[in-house]
Formats: C-alpha cells, structure tokens, sequence
C-alpha cells in the first residue's frame, strides 16, 4: 500500500467542501497566491495575521478581516525573491518575521508538476511575544474574560501570550485534548474562530 491517500474523484466537489472547511479551523494561517501574486485562497487565520501585519494589533481586531484582505508588502517581496531564483537553482523556503508583534511567515513556491500550474503557499502564524503575562488588561478585554469559567481564563490569557496547545497543557498540567476543548468553548464564548482573534481582542 502506497504511503499517499489519493483523494477519491468520485467525491469531487463534496470532498473539496469538507477540506475548506477543515482548513478553515487549523491554527495556521493558510496562503495560497498564484505566480502573478493575487490571492487563490486563504483561511480565517490567515486573514486575521495579515490584518495584524498590515494595520497592527488595535486597528486590526476593529476590522472584518476577510473583506479587509490585503497580501502584506513583506510576504510578496518574499514571493517576489522566489521568483527571481535563476533557473535550475534551488528554491528554498522564506522566512520573514515581525518579531516585535509576534508574526512569522514560512513562504514556498510549489511546482506540483503534470502541467499543473505553480503557486505560492503560504504558512502564517501570529503569536504574541512572550512576556505579556503581567501586561494590563483593558476594560473590554476584563470584559470578554467575564464571560468564561476560571479554567477557560486560564487558557484564553496564555493564548493572549503566544503559547501553543502543547506549551498551555504543559503549564496547567492538563491534557492537550483539554486544552483544545476549553480552546474550543473559548471560542464559541467569545465568538470567534481562532486562537488569533481571542490574542488581538485580549491585548487590544
């Protein structure tokens, strides 16, 4: 048995609509631009770290971040760089990063081949800088915490941080399963649907 699960073609349609959907929840931003640099796809998460590299954390939790979409300058000089690698060199991997506000970007140019056109993918991740444990809390973020039990607060204030899943369940000693499902009635509390939203309305 091959190592590879091809995708069933008979599902077509319906199997793309429950892959949309499942991307839609990863906790990475997912970015897909084709050669001429114009935005193929992209999930919420996505979404959320471009408004934050674009406009900063305060303005960026005000806007509706999907019809706010911009591609920031430093991820198409990225691609841009990928393009200009002379033909037949190697295409590693960009990395760019906004350390001062928690950003980082893994950027590669993807040639499936069988005629099927490049693009550039995209891998987004928004994570504050450590350190901000003590940070003051502003009265709408005191706010947004008053509606979650004492474990959840737990939680939300170490996504406000920049901790992982795993790094979270380490600290509480709980299971990671338990954080994802705090994680997931933070979430559902604060009406949101990623870890990114929950940091940029918690340190607005």
């Amino acid at each position: 048995m091959s190592g590879r699960n091809p995708l069933p073609a008979a599902l077509g349609p319906a199997l793309l609509a429950h892959l949309t959907a499942m991307l839609e929840e990863v906790p990475v931003g997912l970015l897909l631009l084709d050669l001429e640099l114009e935005p193929l796809w992209f999930n919420a998460e996505a979404a959320n770290a471009c408004a934050v590299w674009n406009h900063g954390e305060r303005r960026a939790a005000a806007l509706r971040a999907r019809s706010a979409f911009r591609v920031p300058p430093a991820l198409l000089e990225a691609c841009r760089a990928l393009l200009a690698t002379p033909p037949g060199g190697t295409l590693p991997p960009q990395v760019v990063s906004d350390h001062g506000r928690g950003l980082h970007a893994r950027v590669r140019l993807h040639t499936p081949g069988g005629g099927q056109p490049a693009a550039f993918h995209l891998h987004l991740d928004y994570r504050r800088p450590r350190g901000d444990r003590h940070r003051p809390l502003s009265p709408g973020a005191v706010a947004l915490l008053a509606r979650l039990t004492e474990r959840e607060r737990e939680v939300a204030m170490r996504v406000r941080e920049g901790l992982r899943t795993v790094e979270i369940a380490a600290e509480l000693h709980r299971s990671p399963l338990t954080i994802k499902t705090q994680l997931a009635a933070v979430f559902a509390k604060l009406g949101v649907r990623g870890r990114t939203r929950v940091a940029a309305l918690l340190n607005r």
